[in-house]
């Protein structure tokens, strides 16, 4: 009898390897060839879960907001208002190993996906997702009475946006200044004006 084959299995197992080659070394440590090797396949088996290189990179790229929004609903749970928002942005953060080399991978990630449309709509699409997390919460908190501030959504999710996103590059450039409780301490500073 032939073996069954997970093809799901085996493609996310490919996406975890070029996603733990760039952590590495960057986009030139994936190449298709280390790629395979990294997920224990020959080379030429990438190419029945992926039509190109860019299709892998691609995948790669959408797993880092896969991982951190898996995190986000877990961590979240039954929170709401400000403190689910708090919740979802601290997955967004550098705070430990695995967040540090998630925030490594997007990086490289975006340096890329200001040439590439098919990443740049990736990256929008997940920031979209989050954007509209972030406005359903605000509305709750708003509802309970927790946000006083007159400040509108946009600057408010903007603001968030600019603390998370330049927390997951700094920490590369200067880790000694920008240490885990900085940049809870950034956060807060944020949130505490909504109140």
């Amino acid at each position: 009898m032939p073996k069954r084959v997970d093809h799901d299995q085996r493609r996310k197992e490919i996406v975890e390897a070029a996603w733990r080659l760039i952590a590495r070394g960057g986009f030139e440590a994936a190449t298709m060839r280390e790629i395979a090797a990294e997920a224990g396949y020959a080379n030429g088996a990438l190419k029945y879960y992926f039509t190109s290189k860019d299709d892998l990179l691609a995948a790669a790229f959408q797993h880092t907001f896969y991982r951190i929004n898996e995190r986000a609903a877990h961590t979240i749970g039954d929170r709401t208002g400000i403190e689910a928002i708090r919740a979802l942005c601290l997955e967004m953060l550098p705070l430990d190993a695995e967040r540090q080399v998630e925030s490594r991978v997007a990086v490289a990630f975006w340096d890329r996906a200001a040439s590439s449309k098919p990443l740049m709509k990736i990256h929008a699409d997940a920031f979209a997702i989050w954007r509209k997390w972030i406005e359903d919460e605000l509305e709750t908190a708003r509802r309970e009475g927790l946000i006083t501030s007159g400040l509108p959504d946009r600057t408010i999710i903007d603001a968030l946006f600019f603390v998370t996103t330049g927390m997951r590059v700094l920490p590369m450039l200067e880790p000694g200044v920008t240490r885990p409780e900085v940049q809870l301490e950034l956060l807060d500073s944020v949130l505490s004006r909504l109140a």
